[in-house]
């Protein structure tokens, strides 16, 4: 057995902006992980702190339920399986336990304020994104994977063990989550939101593949999933009850936390979709109307307080930003609010 090699770094590379000794400003971490995923879930159970269901989930579903999603799970990306094993065996965890945990049949953080935005120019396809939420998620780690059973990707994890929120593999695919307020039937097994990323860029290549297979596998919990890659991009809109997809118009394609495509709209309910509605207009506005380079355009529309797409208040707090050039594999970071941290690079996965 290969042993398990964690790299856990509060210190980028030669080439940061900042220069030699730079850290990461607390609570952010980079984690550096590779081997079987038996060996990186182990790494991750060592390398984080106690597992502790946050005050903000809702209460687990029962063993049954929770067993079926694993066994979804099974069948679209098994390796995670021997992730998750590994993840309870250095916590010290049931993973019957874990799993009920991880596979949450709700949402109840709202509204929501995720946005992004993907440009297509004559280099090729932009994205920019903003992650947004409340300052007590406390877990806000940058991870680069090399599993042995899959494709390299770089991205960010929050507070489900192993998930991830948005990210990039070394094939040139993107993909982010964008919690959706939407109507709900009672839950059914499927697919644990945070997960969708994973299988996403271990797996897949390309944003067709990708749409591909949303929408073929079981979904939980509503979603806005933007799927791209250097040449194509979709927004993948998921309900339990329907799938739906759009795509670029006139070379822009935004997404924010509502359902646009004209399937889904009739699971909006009855919300104040109004902040949502907004920060997807404003965003197209900037990238069509700015000036500057695409990264300068692209900054100022992830920095606007009008709508607003950068959030400062205690409920709505831009907690990480990225900006990606998909032709050219470049990704950016900014470890906090777009208008004040910088935006640092980080090499593409696999390199």
């Amino acid at each position: 057995m290969e042993p398990t090699r964690p790299v856990l770094s509060s210190k980028l590379w030669n080439t940061s902006p900042w220069g030699e000794g730079w850290h990461l400003p607390a609570p952010y971490r980079f984690l550096d992980l590779r081997g079987s995923h038996r060996q990186i879930g182990e790494a991750l159970g060592l390398l984080g702190p106690p597992f502790r269901r946050p005050p903000w989930w809702p209460p687990p579903p029962d063993l049954a339920f929770a067993k079926a999603c694993r066994q979804q799970v099974a069948r679209w990306h098994p390796a995670l399986l021997d992730e998750y094993e590994g993840y309870a065996a250095a916590q010290g965890l049931d993973p019957d336990f874990l799993w009920q945990q991880i596979s949450r049949t709700s949402l109840r953080s709202r509204p929501f304020a995720c946005s992004a935005v993907v440009w297509r120019e004559p280099g090729g396809l932009w994205v920019g994104r903003n992650y947004d939420f409340r300052p007590v998620q406390q877990i806000r780690d940058l991870v680069r994977l090399w599993p042995r059973d899959g494709l390299a990707s770089l991205g960010m994890m929050g507070s489900v063990p192993g998930g991830r929120y948005d990210g990039v593999n070394e094939a040139g695919l993107f993909v982010s989550l964008h919690a959706v307020m939407a109507d709900t039937p009672p839950p059914r097994p499927g697919i644990p939101f945070h997960l969708i990323p994973r299988v996403l860029l271990e797996r897949y290549r390309s944003a067709e593949e990708a749409v591909e297979a949303l929408l073929r596998m079981p979904h939980i919990l509503p979603m806005n999933v933007l799927v791209a890659d250097p040449h194509r991009a979709y927004v993948v809109e998921v309900h339990p009850a329907v799938v739906a997809v759009r795509e670029l118009e006139d070379g822009v394609l935004a997404v924010t936390n509502h359902y646009e495509h004209p399937m889904t709209q009739p699971f909006r309910g009855r919300r104040d979709l109004g902040p949502s509605v907004r920060r997807k207009e404003r965003l197209e506005r900037w990238v069509m109307m700015g000036s500057g380079s695409p990264r300068e355009r692209l900054r100022e529309a992830l920095s606007d307080h009008e709508a607003p797409i950068c959030g400062h208040r205690p409920g709505f707090t831009t907690l990480w930003s990225l900006i990606a050039d998909l032709n050219q594999r470049r990704i950016e970071y900014a470890l906090g609010s777009p208008c004040r941290a910088p935006f640092v690079p980080f090499p593409w996965p696999g390199g």
